[in-house]
């Protein structure tokens, strides 16, 4: 019996697990940023070869959930893609070469001590300018002005359960304005939306290729495409958190040689100096970025609580809505050319179809609730699904009795002409 374990040990995967060259990057940023990165630590490592891949958040934890995953490091801006790794302790030691008081404390740092920060991205507003003449649009100031009716069905942005950064974006518009008015402006934006798209980088493509004008996106998607079209316009939305990138080295099978020196690299002095004007675009970790942006209080755990809700209750309110959105919010603003001229009904049933078309399906107070901050991502989870559909009914039927009533404003103002 002895004998047997033995040779089954002997035999075993791990026995075989000898340190690698080869070097495994899960990452949520885009190839083409990061490519330039490693090819500059090739440069350095000659002997190293390197395999990146690029996955959403929510599919890099489902590519990490398996035991038998050959990922090396995980980069991403994203703290969903780390807290798995943190819970399950599957994260390696930082090199002890870290200058640890360059390691800002963030909420994610104080979930592990294996987490390094090596540069800092935030967002803000995209534009095209010769869109923006075309259409005789004004440049936007900020996410208030997206509500403007000017800018009906010229905006783009993706969706939360798809763009962590998105969900950054959406999380802090609901704990700056509160979960009323931040979800009144949200539904206001959604009105002047002309699409939705799967990805981040879906965004800042749409608005450079002219098919849009205006979108939320974070800088590096900016920067990037003001290098190569000169007509992009970029401002940053002040009273936004700073969003650190992460790096991690991960447990697995088999060890790369090179993911302490990849960690190293990207922290070293030199990295540091040309990460701005690197394909990341990222800003290092002593720029003066970091002072006006790091005051900003920014509730993660909140987010962390409420993840799943916010996603789900984003398509089911916005996302599978948009085209009634979009005809309630122009009839609204339709119907507001008449106000100086409404009786006391009139204004009173105004007031109603606004309240109908920014009021979303979950109030405060059910936020709060573990029946919906325990909602499921699952698409086979019946209990969530039957919520879901709950909430898509509720809105859909806000949405048209919105629209009947300023349709009615509307018709009777016509009728005194």
């Amino acid at each position: 019996m002895i004998r047997l374990l033995l040779l089954l040990l002997i035999l075993s995967p791990t026995c075989f697990a000898t340190p690698t060259n080869h070097l495994i990057i899960l990452t949520t940023f885009s190839e083409a940023s990061i490519t330039p990165v490693t090819n500059k630590f090739q440069q350095l490592y000659p002997d190293s070869t390197i395999k990146i891949l690029h996955r959403r958040a929510d599919s890099g934890v489902r590519l990490l959930s398996k035991n038998d995953h050959d990922i090396d490091l995980v980069i991403s801006s994203s703290p969903a893609l780390f807290l798995p790794l943190v819970k399950k302790g599957t994260l390696k030691p930082l090199p002890t070469t870290i200058n640890q008081t360059l390691q800002q404390q963030t909420d994610l740092k104080t979930h592990s001590d294996d987490i390094a920060i090596f540069g800092y991205s935030a967002y803000g507003l995209m534009w095209n300018n010769n869109y923006l003449t075309k259409h005789n649009l004004e440049q936007p100031k900020d996410f208030k002005s997206l509500i403007e009716p000017q800018y009906f069905r010229h905006l783009i942005m993706s969706s939360p359960a798809r763009s962590s950064t998105m969900h950054l974006m959406v999380e802090n518009i609901l704990q700056q304005h509160g979960w009323k008015g931040g979800w009144k402006m949200l539904l206001q934006m959604g009105g002047n939306l002309a699409s939705i798209s799967a990805r981040s980088f879906g965004v800042s493509d749409a608005i450079s290729r002219g098919l849009v004008g205006i979108g939320p996106v974070i800088d590096s998607f900016a920067f990037e495409n003001k290098q190569r079209f000169p007509f992009i316009g970029f401002t940053y939305q002040i009273d936004s958190p700073l969003m650190p990138s992460y790096i991690a080295a991960v447990k697995n099978l088999h060890q790369a040689n090179h993911t302490s020196h990849f960690i190293d690299f990207l922290l070293s002095d030199n990295m540091q100096k040309k990460l701005p004007e690197s394909s990341l675009y990222k800003y290092p970790l002593n720029s003066e970025i970091t002072q006006s942006f790091t005051s900003q209080s920014f509730d993660f755990k909140l987010m962390q609580h409420r993840d799943v809700m916010i996603k789900h209750l984003f398509e089911q309110a916005i996302a599978h809505q948009l085209t009634l959105l979009n005809q309630a919010w122009q009839l609204i603003n339709e119907a507001a050319k008449c106000s100086s001229h409404f009786t006391n009904e009139q204004q009173r049933q105004y007031d109603l179809a606004i309240s109908l078309a920014s009021t979303p399906p979950v109030t405060e107070a059910q936020s709060h609730s573990d029946i919906y901050t325990h909602l499921s991502l699952s698409r086979n989870d019946i209990v969530t699904t039957r919520q879901l559909n709950a909430w898509r009914r509720i809105m859909r039927s806000q949405l048209e009795q919105s629209i009947v009533i300023s349709q009615k404003i509307i018709l009777e103002h016509e009728g005194h002409k």
